[in-house]
């Protein structure tokens, strides 16, 4: 065999290269969000480090569950929470719940291979049938993949933003200037990362 023939070798199963990464990007993303999470979990519930650890081992606490636990706790928190951080805090869940399911579509489902020189492929849930009996399918582009794994990196850091302030005695004003510049700047860094070109082959190493 040759060196060329051997470089040929393997088999083609799921999307192309470039969607690949980005499914492993999002996977990634997600799992950075466990980290705040736990952290605010750990704030509002007032528990130590190792009480909290204890609390996930032995309960089996699951990302879905440790925010429902964090949308009850910040509820009934004594003092309340600064109304601005609670809305945020809102949001960043939601935003979380939403693309937990998207993520869990991305990662579990199973991918079609995709078509020669288009970013794009189906998946399907082999496990579940649509009410007409008819397979689950969805289509899915790279431009879809890169918007999951930036809102996730998103998330993960407006997670971290809470954290910060849910532990801090800043005002309001100046915690509604944090959360204009915190949005600015998230807006900047995702117009710059999807505005980047992708590389030529020549340009890979």
């Amino acid at each position: 065999m040759t060196d060329k023939d051997a470089a040929k070798w393997g088999y083609e199963a799921g999307p192309n290269d470039a969607m690949k990464k980005e499914i492993g990007q999002v996977v990634v993303n997600h799992a950075l969000c466990d980290s705040p999470l736990l952290d605010i979990f750990q704030i509002l519930s007032g528990t130590s480090v190792s009480v909290t650890f204890a609390l996930v081992r032995t309960l089996n606490i699951k990302a879905g569950a440790m925010i429902m636990a964090i949308k009850a706790l910040a509820q009934i928190r004594e003092p309340e929470i600064n109304p601005a951080i609670q809305k945020r805090l809102s949001m960043a869940l939601s935003e979380h719940d939403k693309l937990s399911r998207l993520r869990n579509e991305i990662a579990h489902w199973q991918w079609h291979l995709s078509l020669e020189g288009v970013d794009a492929a189906h998946a399907s849930n082999d496990w579940r049938r649509n009410p007409d009996n008819s397979q689950v399918i969805k289509r899915f582009t790279l431009e879809d993949l890169k918007n999951a794994s930036l809102g996730l990196i998103n998330v993960y850091a407006a997670l971290n933003l809470l954290s910060a302030t849910l532990q801090s005695t800043v005002d309001g004003e100046k915690l509604t200037r944090i959360f204009v510049d915190f949005d600015e700047v998230l807006k900047r860094v995702q117009d710059a990362v999807l505005d980047l070109p992708e590389p030529s082959a020549e340009e890979l190493p």
